[in-house]
């Protein structure tokens, strides 16, 4: 009887063991599906990411190459070289002041990146690096985007109110009276100077920073995608 009883105990605890051993391989499992679903799709936020900043990238050249090409037309108005003559040959430099490209930062990998890092304790350096990237250039940008917005806004309601020819300036009629205005009221020079400084004192410096930023950003996530 006592060695049945010993064998049974011994059989009861050999159960136990395998039980817990075949419980233990079980979370094993699941916790290496896991970290491979995870990686998985960080791997595929992470190509969302580098597909944004090859655009952005793209789009930032393109802005900076229109801004600088137009700084040359800023500088002859600044200096009073500009003439009535280039005003009527020069197509659009008589909304120089009113409008331009902005950039938009495509963010749709980066909020999914935020989504997903908000689910886990740790992140990784690479985003780390791709978040204060993010949260530094997109505070830099919106402010100077607010300043810019409120300078051309001003200078339209401005004219709205003031000036006979705005009707025929805004829609393209006629620019005789916007040239007349600009070439002979100080008011004109004022708003251009304000208007380069936001441009080409503030904001270009900052494209420039965002691009070369953005970049070395890039390079990491595609040295990470390989």
């Amino acid at each position: 009887m006592e060695n049945k009883t010993s064998k049974y105990f011994k059989y009861a605890i050999g159960e136990i063991i395998l039980v817990v051993i075949g419980i233990l391989i079980a979370l094993q499992i699941n916790n290496w599906n896991e970290n491979r679903l995870q990686n998985q799709t960080l791997e595929n936020i992470y190509s969302i990411i580098a597909e944004d900043l090859k655009n952005d990238i793209e789009d930032t050249n393109a802005i900076l190459k229109g801004k600088k090409e137009l700084e040359p037309t800023f500088n002859k108005i600044l200096d009073g070289s500009f003439t009535k003559d280039d005003y009527k040959n020069c197509d659009g430099c008589e909304y120089i002041i009113i409008g331009g490209p902005d950039l938009t930062i495509e963010k749709r990998g980066y909020n999914l990146l935020n989504n997903f890092n908000s689910s886990k304790t740790n992140a990784d350096g690479l985003t780390n690096n791709i978040v204060q990237f993010y949260t530094k250039q997109l505070t830099k940008l919106t402010v100077d985007d607010d300043l810019r917005t409120s300078d051309i806004a001003n200078n339209i309601n401005d004219w709205k109110s003031k000036y006979n020819w705005y009707s025929d300036y805004i829609t393209g009629r006629n620019k005789d009276g916007f040239i007349e205005y600009a070439l002979e009221n100080l008011d004109y020079k004022n708003r251009v100077a304000n208007h380069y400084m936001l441009n080409y004192t503030i904001y270009i410096p900052k494209l420039e920073d965002f691009n070369a930023e953005a970049k070395h950003i890039l390079s990491q996530l595609e040295e990470k995608l390989k």
